[in-house]
Parts: structure tokens; sequence; C-alpha cells
């Protein structure tokens, strides 16, 4: 074996070793609750803060953005940080035109939390799934790069993939906030997320879940899930809580 390959399998070890000491899954406290209905809400609420924390830093983006383009952007100040700012969003969400406002209004807004929550709750095993107790990974996410994923457990033969490992909980609910709002795959979630901004509607879980067909491979099934989800355990709910605190800031 050559001293470059060598090389190259130690960094793999040393980064999988620096990533195994990450704290895994949810509070082992969450781990101890016997109560399904106790369970289900110390789930939902540890969902629904970082949601919201993930929220409000890109409604806090899409403020920014709106202060920017509103006005003549003939007035702009390319060596301002504001310009700068705007330029890291607009990489960040794979905007392709720099000065149109309604590009980023599609791709720059919230997840509802209904809908994160009924999606992490079936995407983890309510939480117990090996990904989320083993990566952090709540919703599913893959990898080709093994210095940061784990092998799934009975990968088809020929396939490359690897389980994304996330160092928190936190990380994970941002990579899945940003795929669905700037993934091609999802245009449908984006583009009606848009049109009820436009109608004045907020954005609902309920709705919004009925987008995400390409999210699973079981199709139209997934959709149902997500759904019976939402309704039986009331996670609309949370849509209110979460649009009445930015009422009442």
């Amino acid at each position: 074996m050559n001293k470059t390959k060598l090389l190259f399998i130690s960094t793999l070890v040393f980064l999988a070793s620096s990533i195994s000491s990450f704290a895994k899954g949810l509070p082992q406290e969450y781990y101890k609750i016997q109560n399904t209905k106790k369970s289900k809400a110390y789930f939902f609420d540890y969902i629904y803060k970082l949601n919201e924390q993930e929220n409000i830093k890109i409604l806090e983006d899409r403020e920014f953005v709106k202060s920017i383009l509103s006005g003549n952007i003939l007035h702009i100040d390319f060596q301002a940080p504001s310009f700068n700012r705007l330029l890291k969003i607009r990489k960040k969400y794979r905007v392709k035109n720099l000065y149109s406002l309604e590009s980023y209004l599609r791709k720059v807004d919230i997840v509802p939390p209904a809908m994160a929550i009924a999606q992490a709750a079936v995407e983890s095993g309510w939480g117990r799934s090996r990904f989320i107790k083993e990566a952090n990974n709540v919703f599913g996410h893959w990898t080709y790069n093994p210095s940061i994923g784990m092998m799934p457990e009975n990968r088809d033969e020929g396939a490359t993939h690897f389980i994304r490992i996330f160092k928190t909980i936190q990380d994970s609910i941002s990579a899945y906030m940003l795929n669905l709002n700037r993934n091609r795959a999802y245009k449908e979630f984006q583009n009606k997320r848009y049109a009820l901004r436009e109608k004045g509607i907020k954005p609902g879980g309920l709705e919004l879940s009925q987008t995400m067909l390409n999210y699973s491979g079981i199709g139209h099934d997934y959709l149902g899930i997500l759904k019976n989800v939402i309704e039986k355990n009331k996670l609309l709910e949370f849509d209110k809580k979460f649009y009445n605190k930015l009422n009442t800031k």
C-alpha cells in the first residue's frame, strides 16, 4: 500500500474518531421516559425549539434581503458589509438572479413547525433510529463523503452513499431546512409557500407537508403518513405557537 493511500486512510480514521466523540441523539432523559404521551410531548417540544431557532434566523435574512432589494438597486453600496451579506445569502440559497427580490422570497422562508416535527418523527422513528442515535441525523440525509458519514446497514451492492454525521441535532435540522429551501426537488414546496405569502396567508405545516412527494421513495403514501401524524397529534398548534411568538415581538 503506497504512502498516499495510507495517509488518506489515516485521515479518514482520525476524522471518524473525532466525529464519534460528538454527543448523539436526543438528551438521555428522553429515552428514559416510559409514558408514550409524555415521550411524544418531549419530542415535539425539543424539535419545535430547534426549528423555531432556525426559522428566526431565516426570517432575519429574509427581512434583510427585503430591506436591500425593496428600494432602488442603483443606490446599493457595493463596498458595504450589507452587500457582502447579500452575496453570502445568494450563495447559500443558490439564488440565480442577484437582484431579484422574488427569487429570494421563494427560497428564504420558514419551514412550518408542524411539518418539521412530523417529518422528524417519521424520519427518525421518534428519535430512536440508528441514524439519530449514532449520527445526529434526524431526517435521513445522505453524503458521498466518507469522512463525514457512516456506512448504512444493508447498503445495496454498488451504492456509494453514506449516512451523514452531524455534530448536533441543531445542525441536522438546519441542513434539512436549507435543503428544502434551495433544492430543486422541493420547488413545489417553495412555490406553494410563496403563493400563500402572496395571498397574505401564513404558511401552514399541513398544507405544505403535502408537497413533500419527492422526499420519500414511497410517494403519495408518505404524504398520507405526514398528514396523519400532524392531525393525530394536533401539531398545527405548534404553527400557531410560532406565529403568536412572532406577533408578540
